[in-house]
């Protein structure tokens, strides 16, 4: 049988003094009588010293009975705050777990978290849901400090209509940005992450009721536009001052890429030769047949799909030699650049250190070295190098000629050439570039407008994708077959942002049909444009009596 609970055992977490990443303060876990199971509460205060004490009051109240008589309340301070009549903020009624307050932010946060970290799909999913969180918490936690309420946050006092109104007001003003303004669209991005833990914690039963948010009106319009052909020729051309001329033919090639595929940048980066598991080309085996590009479900729809290889595409790939065609089709190189170049002092490789410390004290290291003793103590504690024996008289100082050959080793291996430590640039790194090569290129695909919250946005990879759906839509594709090429999950997203254009370029092309004629045509009384008379049409007969009439006139 499982052990029985001891009351009044609690553990301090974390053990240790906090850090200025710890969002939290100092947290007591203990076996909660009210509920039956161990719980997590916070101490209110980011003093270790502090934090003990609370610790030692809530073992006497949890012994004495105080604890449950307050409902749950782990210090005389909490409970006052808890009775007191002074707080603005509207409190629920008791609950199952014996608080007035409910379960804390933190609480539900972190079951939330296990809870859909087995259901998320894609690990930066989770990421950023959990990000949109924290940034929710630090604004409600600021206000509460400005509006000097009691210690703690509570998902039913923030998860009310009127809280979750206050966090849209203060995401659109910039709060917790490193911009002066949010956009609505992004607002509304960031407060669905927050509905989507106010209904999670609403089937749990930890609020009553989920509120009936109203979102922020948006303009559904693209957040750039289709770029044209001498765009993208001005992009390739400022390619080298952005990457540098060593690497810039990865760069424009992948550039290319995009503009003739309508690719994501994380379809151009999972774009392989020969590789079933990622996205790769399937050449004709049959005469009539076309060449297909085979999409697996790592994509953004979740789908495995098969779309026509566009034949700008065919031809770009076609420039790539036989003997090549393996391994990843685009590979954008690291740039290339040179760091300041250091000054006297360095640091020797991990091996070099292994090997002085055996003769050489740190006080001797050091001078060679140009640093202090401080600053090769914790070079061997990084390297979690310890000595064998301590050097209590002077050592000498290393050979000029061995120093060298240590600040060789030390250069070649972290020394002014920056190093590559991934294997490939990561899809968010080469987007960054992308969009710096369309800031150099000066292509701007939206204006700002302070009214709307929206910043100038100069052309990115994105950009390029829509420029392949533009060229496409002129040549007349329809919208269903533009929906396959561009992998909507939706066709309303195909229709909504591309629909327009296809209906405008279709009206046009009626439009001209019908009421644009050419001057020359001779069908219209005195060749004029826009006559409403038609010229009569004469056979042979009639031209003959009508010259007989002329010449008898």
């Amino acid at each position: 049988m499982p052990r029985r609970p001891e009351i009044g055992n609690i553990q301090l977490y974390p053990n240790r003094p906090l850090r200025a990443s710890d969002r939290n303060g100092f947290v007591l876990k203990f076996y909660c009588p009210i509920v039956g199971k161990r719980v997590r509460k916070n101490c209110g205060t980011r003093d270790r010293r502090e934090a003990r004490r609370v610790l030692q009051e809530c073992r006497e109240r949890l012994l004495n009975g105080q604890y449950v008589d307050s409902g749950g309340a782990i210090s005389a301070n909490q409970t006052k705050a808890v009775q007191s009549k002074s707080v603005s903020v509207q409190m629920a009624p008791a609950s199952a777990n014996g608080t007035e307050r409910g379960l804390s932010w933190q609480d539900c946060y972190d079951r939330y978290r296990q809870f859909r970290k087995s259901r998320t799909r894609k690990p930066r999913s989770l990421g950023d849901a959990m990000s949109r969180l924290q940034i929710a918490e630090r604004i409600f936690e600021a206000d509460r400090q400005e509006r000097k309420l009691p210690e703690g946050l509570f998902v039913r006092e923030c998860l009310s209509l009127e809280r979750l109104e206050f966090l849209q007001e203060r995401l659109l003003d910039g709060d917790e940005c490193r911009y002066d303004r949010r956009s609505p669209n992004t607002v509304n991005s960031m407060v669905a992450a927050v509905m989507a833990f106010t209904r999670h914690c609403e089937q749990h039963g930890w609020i009553t009721a989920v509120p009936k948010l109203q979102k922020l009106e948006v303009e559904e319009v693209m957040k750039g536009r289709p770029i044209t052909g001498e765009e993208l020729e001005r992009m390739l051309d400022v390619t080298p001052k952005i990457v540098g001329q060593s690497v810039a033919s990865s760069w424009q090639f992948a550039l290319r890429i995009l503009w003739e595929s309508g690719f994501r940048v994380g379809d151009l980066m999972n774009f392989s030769w020969d590789d079933e598991r990622h996205i790769h080309p399937v050449w004709p085996k049959r005469q009539g047949q076309h060449a297909t590009v085979v999409i697996p479900s790592s994509q953004k729809n979740g789908r495995v799909q098969e779309i026509p290889l566009l034949p700008g595409l065919n031809a770009v790939l076609m420039t790539v030699p036989e003997k090549d065609r393996t391994g990843w089709i685009a590979n954008p190189q690291p740039i290339e650049y040179e760091l300041p170049k250091q000054s006297e002092w360095f640091r020797p490789t991990e091996g070099d250190l292994r090997e002085l410390i055996r003769n050489y004290s740190n006080r001797s290291i050091a001078l060679a070295c140009g640093v202090s003793d401080m600053a090769v103590r914790k070079w061997l504690a990084t390297a979690k190098l310890m000595r064998t024996a301590e050097f209590h008289r002077d050592t000498g100082e290393i050979r000029p000629d061995k120093v060298q050959q240590l600040r060789d080793r030390s250069v070649r291996s972290s020394g002014h050439k920056a190093q590559r430590n991934t294997e490939r640039l990561t899809k968010e790194r080469v987007s960054r570039l992308i969009a710096l090569i369309g800031e150099e290129a000066k292509i701007i695909v939206r204006q700002a407008n302070p009214d709307l919250g929206q910043r100038v946005k100069h052309a990115s990879a994105h950009d390029l994708r829509r420029g392949c759906a533009q060229r496409l839509i002129n040549l007349g594709v329809s919208a269903e077959t533009l929906k396959v090429i561009m992998r909507h999950a939706d066709f309303a997203t195909t229709e909504k942002f591309y629909g327009a254009m296809r209906s405008a370029q279709a009206a046009a092309t009626e439009v001209h049909s019908k009421l644009t004629v050419s001057p020359e045509n001779p069908s219209f009384v005195g060749g004029l444009v826009g006559g409403i008379k038609t010229a009569p049409q004469f056979n042979a007969e009639e031209l003959s009596k009508l010259k007989s009439l002329l010449d008898s006139l």
